[in-house]
């Protein structure tokens, strides 16, 4: 009987043990999200001037998320090269902008998207919480994603034009 007790006792530490190991590879396989460079990016769905909803997650492609406001003015000097970028690399990445609307007005903001003629998608973050998720402290910041949802450069300010088009290529052309 003491013998049968210990056999049981040792069964049942070796079936427990690896149930505990089988947990800990379950979790280990899950994505990581963190509005950090090397994890993946937190997902979310903001209004564009239409009315539409866009998804982060629907966009298949390496993305750069641009946090912006109309009367920022290194966002008007970044504007120019952004839509360039956007020409020249048009279906290969994808540029979002997202309008900070908690500090700036959508008015403003659609006659700023109108005077540069943006061609890329603009959404409103009107309360703040994609902001805030992402952690942005001033504008333009901008998130580099690549094709598979993971967040590979955080820049605040503008960049030179030939660094932002490194970038962008290296996000292509991994």
């Amino acid at each position: 009987m003491k013998k049968a007790m210990v056999a049981l006792t040792v069964i049942l530490a070796l079936l427990g043990y690896t149930l505990y190991n089988q947990k800990e590879t379950v979790l280990s396989t899950k994505k990581e999200v963190r509005a950090a460079v090397g994890y993946y990016a937190p997902d979310f769905a903001l209004t564009d001037a239409s009315g539409h909803t866009l998804r982060l997650s629907s966009i298949k492609k390496p993305v750069l998320l641009s946090f912006w406001t109309s009367w920022c003015g290194p966002c008007r000097i970044e504007t120019p090269q952004l839509i360039k970028l956007y020409k020249a690399y048009h279906g290969k990445f994808e540029i979002v902008a997202v309008n900070v609307t908690l500090n700036d007005k959508k008015e403003n903001a659609r006659t700023f998207i109108d005077f540069f003629g943006v061609p890329y998608p603009v959404v409103f973050d009107e309360k703040g919480d994609v902001t805030e998720l992402y952690q942005v402290q001033g504008y333009p910041t901008n998130i580099f994603i690549d094709g598979n949802g993971k967040i590979i450069r955080i820049e605040t300010g503008v960049l030179p034009p030939e660094q932002l088009n490194t970038v962008i290529r290296g996000l292509i052309n991994p």
